[in-house]
């Protein structure tokens, strides 16, 4: 497409708090309209999935829609950076896959969106947010169309910051007033960019609306209780799960075990309950890709969960008691039986200088 966009200049936005921590200090609204998460899905099309492949076969056709969305977004980048018109309908494809890999095993996407590198945070979160958003639908029981238009959301609700400036973008000291409302911006940038490509209402009002906060302190408009569109609200959770459980410039991930309690400190107050808790049933308490520490003082990466397994993941052990790479990974399951290996906690996704993603 050969669509130019026009650049946004600057403008002067109420002053914001950091970026991973979703609040304002914008007052709250008095009256909040709050519509039961049932009667919202009452009168949607519904799935009823079950697990029909193994991670180890699935992680293939995964891993295979999340490089070619990757290369696509990629593309569709450099194109937004020039300030032409992306075409959409390119990742379409890559997407449906994706959605379909998820609908017969999410852990394995769930495993790809765990894998993080501060150096292409960007890239990665937007397909991380992808991913756990449509796993998200899956969970409530959402129909295909409705898991591809969610995560076409997730993928494209923060492309405005292709607009802004790197240094921005990368800076690891807190942001001034000025540069909060410059990073802001980047709701309107994505509606400038996204515009004529045909996208849904619903894809449109979860890039507008991810920064709304259930209790009204979000932004832009500081909508509140299901006011707030559904994807948006979706899209919100998803959004501060992954950037707190990320490498950015100005911060450091926190572990996946202390993103879930964050989050369900926020139920009913930033986050809609019933949206944090459907967020936490589907991952889990240790989701696929996960670092852990064994009571036995090993390392251990989650190879597999499934929702409703409780304590009881396949791990990879990785690192011997003495924190040394092993020579020949092992393979073992967590069975909660007394005396046996058990989880000691949750580790940071870059502990013990680990990459993830060279591990597998």
């Amino acid at each position: 497409m050969n669509q130019t966009i026009k650049p946004i200049g600057k403008q002067t936005l109420q002053q914001t708090t950091p970026q991973t921590i979703p609040q304002t200090a914008t007052p709250e609204p008095q009256k909040i309209n709050t519509l039961p998460l049932s009667h919202e899905l009452m009168n949607r099309d519904g799935g009823d999935y079950k697990i029909s492949t193994d991670i180890s076969s699935e992680l293939r056709v995964a891993t295979l829609a999340y490089l070619s969305i990757q290369q696509e977004f990629n593309r569709i980048g450099k194109t937004v950076k020039e300030y032409q018109k992306p075409d959409i309908k390119r990742l379409e494809p890559f997407v449906e896959a994706m959605v379909e890999s998820i609908i017969r095993n999410p852990a394995a996407a769930v495993w790809l969106a765990r894998l993080k590198s501060k150096s292409s945070y960007a890239y990665r979160h937007s397909i991380s947010c992808a991913i756990l958003c449509s796993v998200m639908g899956r969970q409530l029981g959402l129909d295909r169309k409705e898991l591809f238009q969610l995560a076409l959301s997730g993928l494209l609700m923060d492309i405005g910051k292709l607009h802004l400036p790197d240094a921005l973008l990368r800076k690891s000291t807190e942001l001034n007033n000025a540069e909060r409302a410059e990073t802001r911006s980047h709701i309107e940038h994505g509606l400038t960019i996204l515009a004529d490509n045909n996208l849904s209402t619903e894809v449109i009002a979860a890039v507008q609306y991810h920064h709304e906060r259930f209790n009204g302190c979000g932004y832009p408009k500081q909508l509140s209780g299901t006011d707030i569109p559904l994807y948006a609200r979706i899209a919100g959770i998803v959004d501060c799960y992954d950037a707190m459980t990320s490498p950015r410039y100005y911060a450091t991930p926190i572990p996946h075990s202390e993103a879930i309690l964050k989050l369900a400190g926020w139920r009913a107050r930033l986050f809609q309950k019933e949206l944090v808790d459907t967020f936490i049933q589907a991952i889990g308490l240790y989701p696929p890709g996960s670092l852990v520490e064994l009571t036995n003082g090993e390392v251990a990466v989650v190879s597999d969960y499934r929702a409703g397994m409780g304590r009881k993941p396949k791990l990879t052990v990785i690192l011997d008691v003495n924190k040394r790479r092993l020579a020949q990974k092992k393979v073992i399951s967590i069975t909660g039986k007394e005396g046996s290996i058990d989880i000691a906690r949750n580790l940071p996704p870059d502990a013990y200088n680990l990459d993830p993603e060279a591990l597998f």
